[in-house]
């Protein structure tokens, strides 16, 4: 029988007696012959259990006891003589001469030594380490620790010693140089170099496809080498990388890269491959997906598999989802600034949407100022809309439209990951930019427009008759180009009426590559009006950032300084508008301690510079939230521009826009009614207001006071006469102080625009004498008793058509019993959403100013009385 290896030979028992007491083994075998040990037959797993035990003797060979040692003819083989060992001794002195071995190769290994010259052949111009050395080609530091002249580390002089690698080790540095061999790590950099790239943080890219051939889906080296080829071509590496072939079909691979690591999982029958790239680093993974999708997109057969193509689709063309998304810690402040953060509107409408049909990139490019994205993309569950039926191949309404196989891209802009438009809800917002501002004001002519540059603002401008000149203020010029060729339905101007084709070269278009600050600083000031050579505007329209971007422009353009040259630019009636970001909600804290302090701080310094503010909403833009926009005058006349019934409007739409070639209405969104919606301030704008610090006056009357009674005209009241014979309104009962007097009636108030009596008036020259009298009745009637409204503009009356107008009014307040409600309030602020929310109902409730006995006479106090 052939003897065991010597590795097996354990000595389990000793000792000749097998029925002599027996005692628990040493925890190492003792090297004394005299005192051999045994076994505990109590504590059988401890005996050894090999299946060549029988070949191993039950005593040392060197007992007494032993069969060799009784044996004196035979001499004992030499692999059998053998000492007993203590194995925890053994071990540790392992340990300790392979740990001697390394600190001795660490401190005297050979060094591979970076010469002065090679450094400044590669050196960059920056001065800082890092830098030069990542200029130094890796085929030139391959091997071992690099090491730099210390002549280039220190200025301190040549007498200064480079660290060893041993002291580099000892330092607390994390950074190293980069490399071309995956086994050289690379020198050491100091902490300060250290950049985003080696913070704990990186991208994840998610890739979906279906439609694949089966056969390759089911091909472990087929896909080993697609992802070995897509690692390589991506510019990453791959340090190793492992592959299993499922049954009964399938495999998953995952890739270790220097980077970070590579994914995937196949379903061959079903065509489907899910792939998962991750990477740290500044280096973009954006450039990946095309490159995934050329060497995992083989299409498959149409009787490939069985598949998992929807109804209709082709099966042989390769579908493809994906999604981007940055992970991991990073600094708000990186956040904010990077364009593919989960908080930009880039990544939340189109880089994280893994379900979107198309999701196609037109242009990234970065101009000089900014980053210009523009992306065509269909969502997942897209119906055909309107105009998508209008452009398809078949009749309007026919039943294949409910395919979204017909849908149109939406194409979409973005400048530094914001959202800034959509070309097919572009109009809406743009139309609800300009036209209430336009509106505001009798006359335009001469409009400037701070931003702008995709073009939309300055078309919508166009088409207002009264407009002779249009000036756009856009820094960016590269951004006017861009919108000329990939954004052309926003620049286009071709169905007005004779206009250019293209807006921007229209002869009323005065296109300024300048920074619209500088412009404004330069040509205008807040007391002195014009400095410069450009004349006064009649109508500014502000597209530019949303005051929440945080961006230092932001800052500027909000700030004190611009805002002044630009009201300093207005005419007496001038009109400014600016689009103020998203709307706000009830739930918002104070603007001022919220993300929208520089719209607080906007719009508190517009507030000492103006007569009139207004604020608006449009919820149809096409963003995820509302947007807000606020109106500025320099007058008080644009309050009736403002409030003008929905007919008048119309009616100015119809004089003051220019009809289109092809006979179809100018405006898509914009009309009466629309404008009389945003006269109807959200109740949020309000709440903000009054969250303001000190809480404004007029906040306290938002709403009636539920503890006091309101006492209606029936059976509460008496119209008789007094001693003097004047007819007068008497009380039938008590009334206490704060109740509120005839407040029904006093709702059923007419109010009476500048526009209707004027046509009132024009009505009584143009229709023949006998119809005009009842005409001219209301109008005797509405002058007698009528008062001009004290929030609607200049020229709008209140017209009280109840008993009401029968109380005698006084201009003591002290002799008086009541008083309109708008006494107690201050002056018409320049901004208010409580006054303009309650308007009427401070023009024209009444309340008890202090209590009223049965049968008193009712006395308002009205200052500002009847006319």
């Amino acid at each position: 029988m052939k003897d065991p290896p010597l590795e097996l030979l354990i000595l389990e028992n000793s000792g000749e007696n097998e029925s002599s007491s027996s005692t628990p083994m040493s925890s190492s075998f003792t090297s004394d012959p005299a005192t051999p040990t045994r076994a505990s037959p109590t504590h059988p797993s401890k005996i050894h259990t090999s299946p060549t035990a029988d070949l191993i003797p039950a005593t040392p060979p060197h007992s007494p006891h032993s069969p060799l040692a009784r044996d004196k003819t035979k001499k004992t083989p030499s692999f059998l003589r053998k000492q007993p060992v203590d194995l925890r001794v053994f071990l540790t002195m392992i340990c300790i001469t392979m740990t001697t071995s390394f600190f001795i190769g660490s401190m005297y290994g050979p060094v591979h030594r970076i010469d002065s010259h090679q450094i400044k052949k590669y050196q960059g111009k920056t001065s800082d380490i890092g830098a030069d050395l990542d200029a130094v080609p890796a085929m030139e530091r391959q091997q071992g620790w690099t090491e730099v002249e210390p002549a280039l580390l220190t200025p301190t002089g040549p007498h200064d010693v480079a660290l060893s690698d041993a002291e580099v080790v000892a330092g607390v540095h994390h950074r190293r140089a980069p490399t071309e061999h995956v086994a050289d790590l690379g020198m050491l950099l100091e902490s300060e170099n250290e950049g985003e790239d080696y913070r704990p943080a990186g991208q994840h890219l998610l890739i979906d496809m279906r439609n694949i051939a089966a056969s390759f889906l089911d091909s472990e080296a087929a896909l080993s080498q697609a992802m070995v080829d897509v690692v390589k071509e991506s510019g990453l590496t791959l340090l190793s990388y492992h592959c299993h072939k499922l049954m009964p079909a399938g495999v998953s691979c995952v890739g270790v890269l220097l980077e970070s690591h590579i994914s995937f999982h196949t379903w061959p029958d079903e065509g489907v491959i899910t792939i998962d790239l991750f990477t740290c680093g500044p280096k973009g993974l954006m450039s990946a997906i095309p490159i995934v999708e050329r060497l995992f997109g083989i299409p498959r057969k149409e009787d490939e598999g069985r598949g998992i193509s929807e109804p209709g689709e082709d099966p042989t063309k390769v579908i493809t989802r994906w999604a981007h998304q940055l992970r991991g810690f990073r600094i708000q402040n990186d956040r904010a600034n990077h364009y593919l953060d989960d908080e930009s509107d880039l990544a939340l409408w189109v880089l994280t949407q893994l379900d979107h049909r198309v999701k196609e990139e037109v242009i990234s490019f970065h101009t000089k100022y900014q980053r210009v994205d523009i992306w065509d993309i269909i969502p997942e569950e897209a119906a055909p809309s309107y105009y998508d039926m209008l452009a398809g191949p078949f009749p309007l309404g026919d039943p294949k439209y409910v395919d979204s196989d017909y849908v149109r891209p939406t194409r979409t802009l973005f400048l530094d990951g914001t959202i800034q438009s959509l070309n097919d809800t572009e109009r809406v917002y743009h139309e609800a930019l300009v036209h209430p501002a336009m509106f505001a004001h009798r006359n335009p002519k001469r409009v400037a427009i701070v931003g702008g540059g995709e073009g939309a603002t300055l078309r919508e401008i166009l088409k207002h008759k009264t407009v002779e000149q249009a000036v756009m203020l856009e820094i960016d010029e590269e951004l006017v180009k861009i919108a000329r060729d990939y954004l052309p339905s926003l620049c286009d101007c071709s169905n007005q009426v004779g206009a250019t084709p293209v807006c921007f070269d229209d002869k009323r278009a005065d296109v300024k590559y300048t920074n619209a600050i500088e412009f404004f600083m330069e040509n205008y000031d807040l007391d002195k009006g014009k400095i410069g050579d450009q004349e006064k505007f009649d109508v500014i329209v502000v597209d530019a950032l949303d005051p929440e971007d945080g961006k230092d422009f932001a800052d500027a353009l909000y700030g004190g300084k611009f805002v002044d040259a630009m009201i300093g630019s207005l005419s007496p009636e001038g009109v400014i508008v600016i689009q103020v970001g998203s709307a706000p909600t009830i739930h918002d804290p104070p603007e001022h301690r919220g993300m929208y302090s520089q719209r607080d701080v906007l719009f508190k310094h517009l507030e000492m510079r103006l007569n009139s503010m207004l604020v608006y909403e449009e919820g149809r833009c096409g963003f995820y939230e509302p947007h807000s926009f606020v109106v500025g005058c320099m007058s008080n006349n644009c309050r009736s521009q403002w409030y003008a019934n929905s007919d008048v409007i119309d009616d100015e739409i119809y004089q003051r826009i220019h009809p289109t070639v092809n006979k179809e209405p100018q405006l898509v969104h914009f009309d009466g009614n629309t404008q009389h919606g945003y006269t109807f301030t959200p109740r949020a704008w309000e709440d903000l207001y009054c969250r303001r610090e000190p809480v404004p006056k007029e906040c306290q009357y938002r709403q009636l006071d539920t503890s006091k009674e309101v006492i209606d005209w029936e059976d509460n009241f008496e119209i008789r006469r007094n001693e003097d014979n004047i007819v007068g309104i008497y009380t039938t009962r008590e009334i206490e102080e704060g109740s509120y007097i005839m407040a029904e009636m006093l709702a059923a108030s007419i109010f009476m625009s500048t526009d209707t009596r004027k046509n009132l008036v024009n009505n009584t020259k143009s229709i023949p004498e006998p119809d005009t009298v009842a005409i001219e009745n209301f109008i005797n009637f509405s002058r007698k008793n009528g008062r001009e409204s004290l929030t609607e503009g200049p020229g709008s009356r209140i017209v009280e058509i109840g008993p009401s107008t029968l109380a005698r009014k006084i201009g003591e307040q002290k002799q008086s019993n009541t008083a309109r409600l708008v006494t107690f309030l201050p002056t018409l602020p320049v901004y208010s959403p409580v006054f303009e929310r309650n308007r009427r109902m401070f023009d024209v409730l009444i309340v008890a100013t202090q209590d009223i006995t049965k049968g008193e006479e009712v006395v308002m106090f009205d200052e500002r009385g009847r006319e």
